[in-house]
């Protein structure tokens, strides 16, 4: 969707202090964020790759055997006041250095043993029913696999457009189960990371941010409504250019959302999730 198509939708509205473009933008990460954790609800995704001011640039070759650096997009180049819904996705983070399958397992050893490491009492980690790759073939927990497209233009639409590392895991105690699940990614840098307003997000229970000595800028988010089961989200902009999203839920499927919770206790505290998503390893540019 469009700026248009959205004011085609709704008519003609008195003046708003809502900034719809940021809406539609966080909208589309909202949802695509779902459909890379449980591709089985989606053949396609739309690019919509702007998380508040974050874009997750789609640059590199996807077979895991044959890495290509990053390269200028194939698709149409269209300057930034352009009408093209591709306009603003070029990147500034630097190519990619390692191959896809490197990438990979680093990724999953640094997640399994920071998150095992930090885990209730009683609690292990188990394969998610979610954790598929783009041929459906089930992952282990925390199994980082490679999700990428090529991003192309179709009429008023980004299509594809992915180039993200992605694991998940379910976490049985014997208090329930929940579940984890991260993403990293190079990213391109339009601005701070800002927590959005109640309007845009009716389900926030607590957002803040802050910036570490290092120069990392983190957003630290709860979602949740009611009894109904709740998140705990860490979002992460890395001055070295890598992206980082941690999330911990009590619902052992994040596609039953919004639903009662499977567990009593979460599977990870807001603070573990942003030491885990700050850990130097956790990058996509290691030393």
């Amino acid at each position: 969707m469009n700026k248009q198509l959205f004011d085609d939708a709704i008519g003609e509205a008195p003046p708003s202090s809502v900034d719809v473009d940021a809406v539609i933008a966080r909208g589309r990460r909202a949802v695509r964020i779902r459909q890379v954790a449980s591709p089985t609800l989606a053949a396609v995704a739309v690019v919509g790759v702007v998380l508040f001011g974050v874009v997750v640039v789609a640059q590199s070759d996807g077979d895991a055997d044959r890495f290509v650096p990053a390269e200028p997009s194939r698709t149409t180049t269209a300057s930034p006041t352009s009408e093209s819904p591709c306009a603003g996705l070029t990147p500034t983070a630097p190519p990619q250095p390692e191959k896809p399958g490197v990438t990979e397992n680093r990724l999953t050893a640094v997640l399994t043993a920071s998150v095992s490491e930090r885990l209730p009492a009683g609690a292990t980690l188990e394969a998610n029913p979610d954790a598929k790759n783009r041929a459906g073939s089930p992952l282990g927990p925390l199994e980082t696999f490679h999700w990428f497209s090529k991003l192309q233009e179709s009429q008023d639409a980004c299509m594809g457009g992915e180039d993200e590392y992605v694991s998940r895991a379910s976490v049985r105690s014997p208090n329930g189960v929940g579940n984890v699940f991260f993403l990293v990614a190079r990213a391109g840098i339009e601005s701070d990371l800002v927590c959005p307003e109640p309007t845009e997000s009716p389900d926030q229970r607590s957002c803040r941010t802050e910036t570490t000595s290092n120069g990392d800028v983190v957003m630290m988010t709860e979602m949740g409504k009611g009894q109904q089961s709740k998140s705990f989200r860490v979002d992460v902009l890395r001055a070295d250019q890598t992206f980082v999203l941690g999330e911990a839920s009590d619902d052992a499927l994040s596609g039953k959302y919004p639903g009662p919770p499977d567990t009593t206790r979460m599977p990870l505290t807001p603070q573990q999730l942003k030491v885990i998503a700050l850990d130097p390893a956790l990058t996509m540019y290691p030393k």
